[in-house]
Parts: C-alpha cells; structure tokens; sequence
C-alpha cells in the first residue's frame, strides 16, 4: 500500500485492510450519529499522528492522513464536500489580517457544517484551528541561498521565494478551471526549518520528523526519515494540507 501523505507520519501499513484494523484496535474514536454518514472516527496516536475515517451510509470507508499541530490559527472554515475545506488563516487580535488562504482536509468534519463556495455562503470560524501539512514529494536544502540558487527555486516562469505556500486547486476554483469534485489538497510549498523533533509511530514503531516550519505562515510539517532535516534548512516540494479543530484530542495520548 502506497501512500504519501500516510507514510509521512509512519502509517506504512501492507494494505488498507491492515491499517483500518490496528487503528481499530488502537483506539478509533468517533460519532456514529452524524445525518448521512454511516462512520466518522480517527485514531490519534500518541506521536501526533493521526489516521482518520469517514463513511457514508452505503458507500467504502475513507480513510485519510492527519497530524495534531502546534500551530494554530483564528480561521474562517468552509467545509464543501465530505472531507475537503477551504481555509482562511487570520493573525491574532480583533480585525485580524487574513494572512493566506488553502484548500485543506479536514480530520473531524463535524466540526464544521458543510457550505457552497458559493459567494455569500455560510462559514465556520474557528478560534484555533491546528494546521499542518504533510510531506508527499520533497527536496531539502542546506539554506534559502542553496534553495534560490537550485533548478526547484524556478517553476516555469516563476521565482519561488525559501518561504512560499500555493494551493493549486485553490487556484483553479477561483479561475473556474477545475470543479470541487476535482479539488484537492495539496500544497507547493516552501519552507524553513526552525525545529524538528523526531517521533515514532507507537502503532507501526516507524520514526518520522516532526517539524516546526515557516513559511508565508508557521506551521507544523510530518517528514519521513528518509529526508533528514534540520534547522536553518529549506524544505520544498508537494505537501498534504491537514487542518482540525481539536475534536479527537480530549483523552488521547499527548506528546
């Protein structure tokens, strides 16, 4: 079983089977009473790591990538399909700047109705929403000058700064390019090391680097091991952004 965004924090698991199964054993909890959904549960594991599921009433289960960050944000939520959000980050205070925007999933959609993108539609502010992202393809470099100095600082026509985040489908949803059934949430993004700590996985006992990072925001970043970091480094590459609001913390296992 392959998959990017799981394998970033240690879920490597033969198939999807064997992971749904050590997650149930480990601890899944959820509500079974959401209108239309036949499941919505995650385990947290108590290195951050999170596996998340969702299930609609006569369809497969979904299984998804979380991370339990450090860094959290004043956000305007607007969950538009089963799992995917788009999200509006604001600095701290009354009237505080909008600092970016994304597409992101959401592990605990319950936290938040669900709304067209329509212009005018409903939202869901959250005062302290968790982001993080998850590594998929990355490069790291020494520094910001070996970052601008690299082919990777050049994407096409464009300069890429050591500290970028662009949300491709984002993108496409404003230029009317793609649909929200063809969105998604993965992130270009760039950012610099300022800590990293390395953790394991207590379900599979596989090590992956949780990582502080900043960007055009601060936020928490799952690597794998097999691309060693540390501070000062550039991190760049696609990344999985993952978002939650707290809702499968109480009572899990805390780092």
């Amino acid at each position: 079983m392959k998959s990017p965004q799981l394998h970033a924090v240690g879920f490597d698991f033969t198939s999807m089977e064997a992971l749904t199964k050590a997650a149930f054993d480990g601890g899944v909890r959820g509500v079974n009473k959401a209108p239309g959904f036949a499941l919505i549960g995650a385990y947290t594991d108590p290195s951050g790591a999170r596996v998340a599921f969702v299930q609609r009433k006569g369809q497969a289960v979904n299984v998804s990538a979380g991370l339990r960050s450090d860094t959290r944000y004043r956000a305007q939520v607007i969950r538009f399909t089963d799992l995917l959000a788009r999200v509006a980050v604001y600095s701290q205070g009354e009237g505080g700047e909008l600092l970016t925007q994304f597409l992101a999933m959401v592990d605990d959609p319950i936290a938040y109705e669900q709304h067209d993108l329509a212009p005018g539609g409903g939202f869901s502010i959250i005062q302290e929403l968790q982001v993080g992202a998850l590594a998929m393809d990355v490069l790291v470099f020494a520094d910001e000058e070996a970052f601008k100095a690299s082919d990777a600082a050049r994407v096409g026509s464009m300069l890429m700064e050591p500290r970028s985040m662009v949300s491709p489908s984002l993108m496409g949803l404003q230029a009317s390019s793609i649909t929200t059934e063809e969105a998604g949430p993965t992130l270009l993004l760039g950012a610099v090391v300022e800590d990293v700590e390395v953790r394991r996985n207590e379900l599979t006992k596989t090590d992956f680097q949780y990582v502080r990072a900043a960007s055009v925001i601060d936020l928490t970043v799952a690597v794998p091991m097999e691309h060693p970091v540390e501070p000062g480094n550039v991190i760049h590459g696609t990344f999985y952004a993952t978002v939650n609001a707290g809702t499968w913390d109480r009572n899990a296992g805390a780092h």
